[in-house]
């Protein structure tokens, strides 16, 4: 299928593909969302679902020896936008790629960070200020025109 130029042969895939989607959509709604997740990436230049940045975020060590993410979804979703910042921007990324970046970006930059910004100590500096600088150094990543696809190289994913 994957060589056949005729039409009529991908009119009959794409019947049998809506028809095992239908099935699955009714049937097994979690099998379903799992394969829409699976072709999203066709649209994002950096795509991760929800469970996917999760698991990659657990794994983070930060400069201060604590394990996984330094803001959760909710707290980095809800502060993004007061700060000025889009969660998502099509074709760039989506909203779990920059949370992942984000967290990464601190774990491994928050003290060099405050250090820039002129304070002595990571935990001197305001929370909305370095939540600011991460998601700004998370942005210029994930759109960075040499690495179109920062997260599925750098992620393996």
């Amino acid at each position: 299928m994957k060589q056949s130029k005729s039409v009529e042969n991908m009119q009959v895939f794409g019947r049998a593909d809506n028809y095992f989607f239908d099935w699955h959509a009714e049937n097994n709604p979690s099998m379903a969302k799992k394969w829409l997740e699976m072709l999203e990436p066709v649209v994002w230049n950096n795509y991760l679902t929800a469970d996917q940045a999760q698991e990659l975020a657990a794994q983070i060590v930060n400069q201060d020896g604590t394990k996984g993410p330094h803001w959760s979804m909710e707290t980095f979703f809800s502060v993004v936008p007061k700060l000025g910042g889009s969660i998502e921007d099509e074709p760039y990324y989506n909203r779990y790629a920059l949370w992942l970046v984000a967290n990464a970006h601190y774990s491994d930059f928050a003290k060099s960070t405050s250090e820039d910004m002129g304070y002595q100590t990571v935990d001197e500096v305001p929370p909305e200020k370095m939540a600011l600088s991460m998601y700004k150094k998370a942005v210029e990543s994930l759109k960075d025109v040499d690495r179109s696809h920062y997260i599925q190289n750098y992620y393996h994913v």
